[in-house]
């Protein structure tokens, strides 16, 4: 009966081990991640995006970047375009900066 009472003990504590070992491994690999999305929005020149970190506002772009003039995207999906792209720059721990150069690959009408 002891012996029986001490084997159930010891499974319950190797399964919290393994619980918990598990979980703090689970924490070390999504400790350091950080939640960035992309929001589209219109404006009176055209289209923009937001791009967030964390739920804060990071970036707010009105207008096309590196192109002359205030002036919008001509659609969502451009803008959407542009502003995948700075997440994924983002991502890699590249400054944001889009390039007319970029703006030229992506086919964005300036």
């Amino acid at each position: 009966m002891i012996k029986k009472n001490w084997t159930y003990l010891l499974f319950a504590l190797a399964l919290l081990f393994f619980a918990f070992t598990r979980l703090k491994k689970e924490y070390r690999e999504h400790a350091g991640e950080v939640k960035i999305s992309l929001i589209t929005f219109h404006t009176p020149v055209g289209w923009g995006y937001d791009v967030y970190t964390n739920d804060s506002l990071y970036i707010h772009q009105e207008y096309i970047p590196a192109a002359n003039g205030r002036k919008g995207f001509c659609s969502e999906a451009e803008a959407n375009t542009i502003g995948r792209l700075v997440i994924a720059k983002m991502k890699y721990s590249k400054f944001p900066v889009i390039s007319l150069k970029e703006l030229d690959s992506c086919e964005i009408k300036r």
